[in-house]
C-alpha cells in the first residue's frame, strides 16, 4: 500500500456533524444579536445590561409591545396649501446675510484675540553657481593638523 488510506479510522469522529453543530449555534447568536427584548438573548447574558421592565427610563429603552400602532406607508399626505410670499422669502433672506455677516465678524474677531504662530521663515538662498568648474582634487590643500584654538 502507498500512502495512507483513504478509509475513515474508527478513533476518528467525522467533521461534519461537528461543524453543522457550530454554524447552527452560530446562526443562533447572530439571529438574536440585534433584538433587544428576546428572552435567548436574555439567557446568553447579551440583555443584562439593559434596565428590567417597568424601570425609569434612560438613555437606554428596552423594546415594549407598547405603541404598535405602525403608520400606512401607501398614503400620501395631501399637498401643502399655504406657501410664503416672495416678501417673506426675501426679508428671511437678508436677515440670513445679516447674521452671517455677523458670524464671520465675530469669527474675526477671535482670530484676531487668538495667539498667532510665529511666521515661517524663508530658507536661506543658496548663492549662484558662477558656471566655472570646481577645482581638481588634488589643487586642495588639506593640512596635517587641526588649527589650534585661541
Amino acid at each position: 500500500m502507498i500512502g495512507p488510506s483513504l478509509k475513515p479510522h474508527r478513533h476518528h469522529r467525522p467533521f461534519w456533524p461537528f461543524a453543522r453543530r457550530l454554524l447552527a449555534a452560530a446562526a443562533l447568536v447572530a439571529g438574536t444579536a440585534g433584538c433587544a427584548n428576546n428572552p435567548v438573548l436574555d439567557l446568553l447574558g447579551g440583555g443584562s445590561g439593559l434596565p428590567p421592565e417597568g424601570a425609569e427610563q434612560g438613555l437606554i429603552r428596552r423594546a415594549t409591545d407598547e405603541d404598535k400602532t405602525w403608520p400606512n406607508l401607501a398614503s400620501v399626505p395631501p399637498r401643502p396649501t399655504a406657501f410664503s410670499k416672495p416678501a417673506e422669502r426675501q426679508a428671511l433672506m437678508d436677515r440670513l446675510k445679516v447674521e452671517r455677516g455677523e458670524d464671520v465678524a465675530s469669527g474675526a474677531e477671535l482670530d484676531a484675540r487668538a495667539p498667532v504662530a510665529p511666521a515661517r521663515q524663508a530658507p536661506p538662498t543658496l548663492p549662484a553657481m558662477g558656471g566655472e568648474v570646481p577645482p581638481p582634487v588634488s589643487a586642495i590643500q588639506i593640512p596635517q593638523a587641526p588649527p589650534t584654538a585661541p
